[in-house]
């Protein structure tokens, strides 16, 4: 499985064992999808997404046209992007990151559309309805909201790390990260992508 749905799974199984799963090592895909079933049934009706059937994915040449070209005077990497379908499931995603020629600057942009799979949103729809807001002297985590639609930001003091996960459309998600870039760099960045044309891909 490409990393970056790998990585997501990761995170919502990692969140529903912190919600008193089972503590034991897992690590098959069977495993992985079990509990985020059991997630699935903890957020129904927490957004519309849990209400939609799935629908075929856009294609990831779609959202590889969303991705900036260049960032300020960073490099853009050769753009990523995969169309793909495991069982029922069906997903697109596209990525690219880009750094300075010192390499002190990098940053990632991220965009996925899990067609509204709804196990596949618990872990953000999770995160976006705990309205959390928290800042102390490492930096901060907090709900939002940029260009209209919901959002996650934080910022990390140390090695200088702002991050930014945006729900567009009740479907497709849109992560930004940036590591010495400053604070509000993400946001910033994802500021600058078609949010509500994207959105009205759905």
């Amino acid at each position: 499985m490409h990393h970056l749905t790998s990585t997501v799974l990761v995170v919502a199984l990692s969140t529903s064992l912190a919600c008193g799963g089972d503590k034991k090592e897992t690590s098959s895909f069977s495993q992985l999808t079990s509990g985020l079933s059991q997630m699935e049934k903890a957020v129904k009706g927490m957004s519309a997404s849990a209400d939609r059937k799935p629908v075929p994915p856009v294609s990831f040449k779609v959202l590889l046209d969303y991705l900036p070209k260049s960032l300020d005077d960073m490099k853009a990497g050769e753009p990523k992007g995969e169309t793909g379908t495991y069982g029922e499931w069906q997903y697109s995603q596209a990525e690219a990151n880009y750094r300075s020629e010192d390499g002190n600057k990098s940053a990632k942009v991220a965009l996925f559309d899990y067609a509204h799979i709804p196990m596949f949103y618990a872990p953000l729809q999770m995160m976006l309805n705990m309205n959390m807001n928290k800042e102390g002297t490492e930096g901060y985590e907090r709900s939002t909201k940029i260009g209209g639609f919901p959002a996650f930001e934080k910022w990390q003091k140390n090695g200088e790390q702002s991050e930014v996960t945006i729900l567009v459309g009740d479907r497709f998600v849109v992560s930004t990260t940036t590591r010495g870039l400053g604070e509000g760099s993400a946001k910033k960045i994802a500021e600058s992508i078609d949010l509500k044309d994207l959105a009205g891909k759905s």
